[in-house]
């Protein structure tokens, strides 16, 4: 039985940047936090690689050094900017308590832990959850009141389409499901559900997709593509991906026809 690689013999990605930030803004971290008061709401973890396209990175986020979450991220090309982020919402969290990431590749490169400490809440500091609003003093002037939408009416998702449609064209298919999953977060709506099912759907289908143009199985890529610009909605965020894609597909095609005309003949008498 052949044994395993060592680690030294894989070839690992290099980490070029590693993290903790309290919200990232056009792929980019927009802080560098080594603690953080326990009333953040959310707290993000962030890398950026290179030479790592077709890797499998890993984020393994604990607490205490307990294990809270694994998060895996594709990565989409030589250099490449992703995160993952956990919630602070319903979490029995105190100050001193410890965060920690661990960064490694599904093929077995340890790239290293980071760890975030936390804090007493601090209203100055500006990591501070959105509180309600103060209810106005009684008076007595009737005001007029506004009746709450229905539980399960429409919410403007523009921007979340808008991310999902950055991060499909960006090739990163991990980042484009988990920005579905968010949207669907914010929606008990059933058409828009509904829509978001069918999104994630075309988009596993648009990462297969992309799989396959890695492995240059052209044939299989083009027959896979002709099925998806039929079934997929113009409107959809994956259509304009698929057109790119489409586009790559030309020209990895005429390169490869191009050396399969040579050879022929090449090796003509």
């Amino acid at each position: 039985m052949a044994e395993a690689p060592a680690e030294s013999d894989i070839l690992c990605p290099t980490l070029t940047v590693a993290v903790f930030t309290s919200a990232v803004q056009n792929r980019v971290p927009l802080s560098e936090l080594t603690e953080a008061p326990v009333n953040l709401s959310e707290l993000f973890f962030y890398t950026a690689v290179t030479n790592g396209e077709g890797t499998e990175l890993h984020h393994r986020w604990s607490y205490n050094n307990t294990r809270v979450a694994d998060v895996s991220l594709e990565v989409g090309s030589d250099f490449w900017r992703t995160w993952s982020s956990k919630s602070f919402a319903n979490l029995a969290l105190e100050p001193g308590g410890q965060w920690q990431v661990d960064v490694s590749t599904a093929s077995g490169c340890t790239l290293g832990q980071w760890t975030l400490t936390l804090v007493e809440a601090d209203i100055s500091s500006g990591f501070i959850e959105a509180q309600p609003a103060m209810q106005p003093e009684e008076t007595n002037t009737p005001v007029p009141s506004t009746p709450a939408p229905p539980h399960n009416s429409p919410v403007d998702l523009q921007e979340n389409y808008a991310a999902i449609k950055e991060l499909l064209e960006l090739g990163d298919s991990s980042g484009a499901r988990r920005a579905i999953k968010l949207a669907r977060e914010r929606t008990l709506n059933p058409d828009q559900l509904e829509e978001l099912d069918a999104l994630e759907t075309d988009s596993n289908a648009f990462a297969r997709l992309s799989q396959l143009i890695r492995q240059r199985d052209i044939a299989g890529a083009r027959q896979l593509l002709a099925q998806l610009m039929i079934s997929v909605p113009q409107s959809s965020p994956v259509y304009s991906a698929l057109q790119s894609r489409r586009e790559l597909l030309e020209q990895l095609g005429a390169t490869s026809d191009s050396h399969e005309g040579f050879q022929s003949v090449a090796n003509n008498p």
